[in-house]
Protein backbone atom coordinates (compact mmCIF):
# COMPACT_ATOMS: atom_id res chain seq x y z
CA UNK A 1 0.00 0.00 0.00
CA UNK A 2 1.30 3.48 -0.99
CA UNK A 3 0.87 5.71 2.14
CA UNK A 4 0.98 9.71 2.05
CA UNK A 5 1.99 11.67 5.38
CA UNK A 6 2.39 15.10 6.10
CA UNK A 7 3.49 16.43 9.23
CA UNK A 8 4.84 19.80 10.56
CA UNK A 9 8.43 20.68 11.93
CA UNK A 10 8.14 20.45 15.36
CA UNK A 11 11.08 18.83 17.27
CA UNK A 12 8.73 17.94 20.45
CA UNK A 13 6.98 15.76 18.21
CA UNK A 14 9.66 13.80 16.83
CA UNK A 15 8.73 10.75 19.05
CA UNK A 16 5.39 10.83 18.24
CA UNK A 17 6.17 10.98 14.45
CA UNK A 18 8.44 8.05 14.46
CA UNK A 19 5.85 6.24 16.66
CA UNK A 20 3.23 6.53 13.98
CA UNK A 21 5.87 5.54 10.68
CA UNK A 22 7.02 2.71 12.40
CA UNK A 23 3.45 0.78 12.68
CA UNK A 24 2.70 1.61 9.48
CA UNK A 25 6.11 0.48 8.22
CA UNK A 26 5.75 -2.85 10.38
CA UNK A 27 1.93 -3.26 8.36
CA UNK A 28 3.66 -3.47 5.01
CA UNK A 29 2.97 0.12 3.92
CA UNK A 30 5.40 1.70 1.30
CA UNK A 31 6.02 5.90 2.91
CA UNK A 32 6.39 9.13 1.07
CA UNK A 33 6.73 11.65 3.16
CA UNK A 34 6.09 15.50 2.32
CA UNK A 35 9.31 16.74 1.14
CA UNK A 36 10.25 19.36 3.95
CA UNK A 37 9.07 17.21 6.29
CA UNK A 38 11.24 14.23 5.07
CA UNK A 39 14.40 16.94 5.26
CA UNK A 40 13.06 17.45 8.93
CA UNK A 41 13.13 14.23 10.01
CA UNK A 42 16.35 13.20 8.77
CA UNK A 43 18.39 16.18 10.55
CA UNK A 44 16.94 14.22 13.27
CA UNK A 45 16.87 10.67 13.13
CA UNK A 46 18.61 8.20 10.91
CA UNK A 47 16.46 5.99 8.06
CA UNK A 48 14.68 8.92 6.42
CA UNK A 49 17.30 10.26 4.06
CA UNK A 50 16.56 8.65 0.80
CA UNK A 51 13.04 7.85 1.51
CA UNK A 52 10.14 8.62 -1.42
CA UNK A 53 8.98 11.98 -1.23
CA UNK A 54 5.96 14.17 -2.27
CA UNK A 55 5.54 18.33 -2.54
CA UNK A 56 3.99 21.30 -3.99
CA UNK A 57 5.88 19.99 -7.59
CA UNK A 58 6.10 17.02 -7.39
CA UNK A 59 2.55 15.95 -7.35
CA UNK A 60 0.78 12.91 -5.85
CA UNK A 61 -1.14 11.02 -7.93
CA UNK A 62 -4.55 8.84 -7.38
CA UNK A 63 -2.97 5.60 -6.66
CA UNK A 64 -2.46 6.23 -3.24
CA UNK A 65 -4.22 4.20 -0.64
CA UNK A 66 -4.63 7.42 1.82
CA UNK A 67 -3.27 9.94 3.27
CA UNK A 68 -2.07 10.68 6.76
CA UNK A 69 -1.52 13.82 8.51
CA UNK A 70 0.19 14.07 11.71
CA UNK A 71 -0.45 16.62 13.79
CA UNK A 72 -3.70 18.79 15.38
CA UNK A 73 -6.55 20.23 12.98
CA UNK A 74 -4.24 22.98 11.43
CA UNK A 75 -2.12 20.06 10.27
CA UNK A 76 -5.07 18.95 8.61
CA UNK A 77 -6.16 21.80 7.00
CA UNK A 78 -2.96 22.30 5.43
CA UNK A 79 -2.46 18.73 4.20
CA UNK A 80 -5.76 19.07 2.60
CA UNK A 81 -4.35 21.13 -0.38
CA UNK A 82 -2.72 17.85 -1.33
CA UNK A 83 -5.78 15.80 -1.98
CA UNK A 84 -8.34 18.29 -3.26
CA UNK A 85 -7.94 17.23 -6.58
CA UNK A 86 -6.82 13.15 -6.41
CA UNK A 87 -9.61 12.09 -4.16
CA UNK A 88 -7.26 10.24 -2.05
CA UNK A 89 -9.04 9.76 1.42
CA UNK A 90 -7.05 11.10 4.48
CA UNK A 91 -6.90 10.42 7.83
CA UNK A 92 -5.88 12.78 10.87
CA UNK A 93 -3.38 11.60 14.17
CA UNK A 94 -3.67 13.98 16.69
CA UNK A 95 -0.72 15.35 18.06
CA UNK A 96 -1.39 18.18 19.05
CA UNK A 97 -3.96 19.36 21.86
CA UNK A 98 -7.44 18.87 20.77
CA UNK A 99 -7.17 17.41 17.26
CA UNK A 100 -11.15 17.36 16.39
CA UNK A 101 -10.86 16.71 12.94
CA UNK A 102 -7.89 14.62 13.61
CA UNK A 103 -9.54 12.65 15.69
CA UNK A 104 -7.32 9.33 16.39
CA UNK A 105 -5.14 9.35 19.10
CA UNK A 106 -1.85 7.81 18.89
CA UNK A 107 -2.34 5.05 21.11
CA UNK A 108 -5.07 4.42 19.41
CA UNK A 109 -3.66 4.42 16.03
CA UNK A 110 -2.62 1.00 15.85
CA UNK A 111 -6.34 -0.48 16.12
CA UNK A 112 -7.84 2.39 13.88
CA UNK A 113 -4.83 1.14 11.25
CA UNK A 114 -6.48 -2.36 11.58
CA UNK A 115 -9.82 -1.54 11.15
CA UNK A 116 -8.64 0.47 7.93
CA UNK A 117 -6.30 -2.46 6.29
CA UNK A 118 -9.48 -5.08 7.13
CA UNK A 119 -12.07 -2.23 5.42
CA UNK A 120 -13.51 -1.54 8.46
CA UNK A 121 -14.48 1.82 7.30
CA UNK A 122 -16.66 4.30 5.94
CA UNK A 123 -15.47 7.56 3.30
CA UNK A 124 -17.26 11.05 4.43
CA UNK A 125 -17.04 13.45 2.02
CA UNK A 126 -16.87 16.92 2.88
CA UNK A 127 -17.90 19.49 0.21
CA UNK A 128 -14.80 22.45 0.43
CA UNK A 129 -15.95 26.34 0.52
CA UNK A 130 -14.22 28.73 -2.63
CA UNK A 131 -13.55 32.39 -2.65
CA UNK A 132 -13.08 34.21 -5.51
CA UNK A 133 -12.43 37.75 -6.25
CA UNK A 134 -12.83 39.58 -10.03
CA UNK A 135 -10.60 42.40 -9.29
CA UNK A 136 -6.24 43.12 -9.92
CA UNK A 137 -5.71 40.73 -6.73
CA UNK A 138 -7.48 37.96 -8.62
CA UNK A 139 -7.68 35.68 -5.24
CA UNK A 140 -9.11 32.31 -5.48
CA UNK A 141 -8.90 29.93 -2.86
CA UNK A 142 -10.46 27.14 -1.26
CA UNK A 143 -11.37 26.06 2.78
CA UNK A 144 -12.64 22.69 4.54
CA UNK A 145 -13.89 24.83 7.37
CA UNK A 146 -14.46 28.03 6.58
CA UNK A 147 -13.66 31.73 4.53
CA UNK A 148 -13.62 34.78 6.69
CA UNK A 149 -12.77 38.59 6.51
CA UNK A 150 -11.74 40.36 9.75
CA UNK A 151 -10.64 43.75 10.58
CA UNK A 152 -7.11 44.31 11.43
CA UNK A 153 -7.86 48.08 13.02
CA UNK A 154 -9.72 49.06 15.82
CA UNK A 155 -12.91 50.13 13.67
CA UNK A 156 -15.65 47.91 12.33
CA UNK A 157 -16.18 46.98 9.41
CA UNK A 158 -19.04 46.61 7.08
CA UNK A 159 -19.97 43.65 4.85
CA UNK A 160 -23.07 43.71 2.62
CA UNK A 161 -24.17 40.39 2.13
CA UNK A 162 -26.52 39.04 -0.90
CA UNK A 163 -27.78 35.42 -1.60
CA UNK A 164 -28.54 34.54 -4.90
CA UNK A 165 -28.82 38.08 -5.88
CA UNK A 166 -31.44 39.06 -2.79
CA UNK A 167 -29.70 41.39 0.06
CA UNK A 168 -29.75 40.05 2.86
CA UNK A 169 -28.18 42.10 5.71
CA UNK A 170 -25.08 44.69 6.10
CA UNK A 171 -23.32 43.65 8.54
CA UNK A 172 -21.28 45.87 11.39
CA UNK A 173 -18.69 43.90 13.27
CA UNK A 174 -15.17 42.70 13.64
CA UNK A 175 -15.43 40.26 10.81
CA UNK A 176 -18.03 37.66 9.15
CA UNK A 177 -17.41 33.87 9.12
CA UNK A 178 -19.35 31.82 6.40
CA UNK A 179 -18.44 27.86 7.41
CA UNK A 180 -18.93 24.62 5.70
CA UNK A 181 -20.63 21.95 7.84
CA UNK A 182 -17.07 20.26 8.99
CA UNK A 183 -16.14 24.08 10.14
CA UNK A 184 -19.02 24.49 12.46
CA UNK A 185 -17.75 23.05 14.96
CA UNK A 186 -14.28 25.31 14.63
CA UNK A 187 -14.70 28.88 14.34
CA UNK A 188 -18.43 29.96 13.77
CA UNK A 189 -18.93 27.62 16.83
CA UNK A 190 -16.74 30.34 19.38
CA UNK A 191 -18.65 32.67 17.99
CA UNK A 192 -22.25 31.34 18.52
CA UNK A 193 -22.95 29.23 15.58
CA UNK A 194 -24.76 25.91 15.42
CA UNK A 195 -23.19 23.05 15.00
CA UNK A 196 -24.48 21.41 12.19
CA UNK A 197 -23.46 17.76 11.11
CA UNK A 198 -20.63 17.16 8.50
CA UNK A 199 -22.52 15.33 5.94
CA UNK A 200 -25.12 18.05 5.69
CA UNK A 201 -25.55 20.45 2.74
CA UNK A 202 -25.37 23.83 4.27
CA UNK A 203 -23.11 26.93 4.99
CA UNK A 204 -24.07 29.29 8.47
CA UNK A 205 -23.10 32.54 8.14
CA UNK A 206 -21.89 34.20 11.71
CA UNK A 207 -20.71 37.29 12.77
CA UNK A 208 -17.81 38.27 14.88
CA UNK A 209 -19.01 40.43 17.77
CA UNK A 210 -21.34 42.10 15.90
CA UNK A 211 -22.79 46.24 16.69
CA UNK A 212 -26.18 44.90 16.61
CA UNK A 213 -28.87 42.85 18.56
CA UNK A 214 -30.56 41.80 15.56
CA UNK A 215 -27.53 39.87 13.61
CA UNK A 216 -27.61 36.21 14.69
CA UNK A 217 -26.15 33.03 13.05
CA UNK A 218 -27.86 31.84 9.71
CA UNK A 219 -28.17 29.20 8.05
CA UNK A 220 -28.15 28.41 4.14
CA UNK A 221 -27.94 25.88 1.62
CA UNK A 222 -24.51 25.19 -0.08
CA UNK A 223 -26.56 25.48 -3.56
CA UNK A 224 -26.79 29.59 -2.82
CA UNK A 225 -23.87 31.82 -4.13
CA UNK A 226 -22.69 34.21 -1.71
CA UNK A 227 -21.85 38.12 -2.97
CA UNK A 228 -20.05 40.25 -0.04
CA UNK A 229 -19.03 44.04 -0.43
CA UNK A 230 -16.61 45.13 1.90
CA UNK A 231 -16.29 48.58 3.05
CA UNK A 232 -13.64 50.00 5.65
CA UNK A 233 -12.66 53.65 6.80
CA UNK A 234 -9.61 53.89 4.83
CA UNK A 235 -7.85 50.91 6.65
CA UNK A 236 -7.17 46.94 5.51
CA UNK A 237 -8.96 43.79 6.06
CA UNK A 238 -7.98 40.57 6.10
CA UNK A 239 -9.48 37.41 4.21
CA UNK A 240 -9.15 34.18 5.46
CA UNK A 241 -9.13 30.30 3.38
CA UNK A 242 -8.58 28.43 6.34
CA UNK A 243 -4.46 29.04 6.64
CA UNK A 244 -4.19 31.23 3.46
CA UNK A 245 -4.47 34.37 4.43
CA UNK A 246 -4.68 37.63 2.10
CA UNK A 247 -4.72 41.78 2.34
CA UNK A 248 -7.78 43.29 1.46
CA UNK A 249 -9.28 46.75 0.93
CA UNK A 250 -12.48 48.50 1.14
CA UNK A 251 -14.87 48.48 -1.99
CA UNK A 252 -13.55 44.83 -2.87
CA UNK A 253 -16.31 41.97 -3.96
CA UNK A 254 -15.97 38.27 -3.12
CA UNK A 255 -18.08 35.34 -4.43
CA UNK A 256 -18.59 32.73 -2.05
CA UNK A 257 -19.52 29.44 -3.07
CA UNK A 258 -19.57 25.81 -2.87
CA UNK A 259 -16.51 24.27 -4.55
CA UNK A 260 -16.22 21.55 -7.43
CA UNK A 261 -13.85 19.86 -5.28
CA UNK A 262 -14.76 17.76 -1.79
CA UNK A 263 -12.03 16.26 0.99
CA UNK A 264 -12.83 12.59 1.45
CA UNK A 265 -12.28 11.60 5.27
CA UNK A 266 -11.84 7.87 6.33
CA UNK A 267 -13.69 7.46 9.38
CA UNK A 268 -13.48 4.01 11.06
CA UNK A 269 -16.12 2.08 12.42
CA UNK A 270 -15.04 2.93 16.20
CA UNK A 271 -15.29 6.47 15.37
CA UNK A 272 -17.92 8.84 14.73
CA UNK A 273 -18.80 12.32 14.67
CA UNK A 274 -21.17 12.31 17.91
CA UNK A 275 -18.53 10.67 19.89
CA UNK A 276 -16.16 12.73 18.96
CA UNK A 277 -18.55 15.71 19.48
CA UNK A 278 -19.24 14.17 23.45
CA UNK A 279 -15.30 13.51 23.76
CA UNK A 280 -13.43 16.41 22.67
CA UNK A 281 -15.83 19.25 22.79
CA UNK A 282 -17.56 18.13 26.09
CA UNK A 283 -20.94 18.24 24.52
CA UNK A 284 -23.88 17.83 26.83
CA UNK A 285 -21.56 17.36 29.72
CA UNK A 286 -23.35 17.55 33.22
CA UNK A 287 -22.34 15.74 35.86
CA UNK A 288 -26.03 14.36 36.99
CA UNK A 289 -25.14 11.83 33.45
CA UNK A 290 -22.20 10.87 35.31
CA UNK A 291 -23.33 7.36 36.89
CA UNK A 292 -20.16 7.62 39.84
CA UNK A 293 -20.82 11.06 40.59
CA UNK A 294 -24.42 10.42 41.06
CA UNK A 295 -24.28 7.24 43.33
CA UNK A 296 -21.55 9.40 45.03
CA UNK A 297 -23.66 12.16 45.58
CA UNK A 298 -27.48 10.09 46.69
CA UNK A 299 -24.41 8.26 48.79
CA UNK A 300 -24.40 11.83 51.41
CA UNK A 301 -28.11 11.95 50.79
CA UNK A 302 -28.92 8.46 53.04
Amino acid sequence: MKIAVYGRNIPESIDNYLSILNMLKSNGCELFLYDEFAKFLAKHVSGFGNCFTFGEKNYLTADFSFFVSLGGDGTFLEATRFIRTNNIPIIGVNTGSLGFLASVSIDGFQSVLDEILNKKYQIEHRRLIHVATHDKKNISACALNEITLQRTMPSLISATVEINGERLSQYWSDGLIIATPTGSTAYSMSVGGPIIVPTASNFVISPIAPHNLAIRPFVISDDAEIKIKLQTRGEKAMLTADNEMFEVESGMEFTVKKSKYQVNIIKPDSINFYKTLRNKLMWGYDIRNDINVSQHFNSYKT
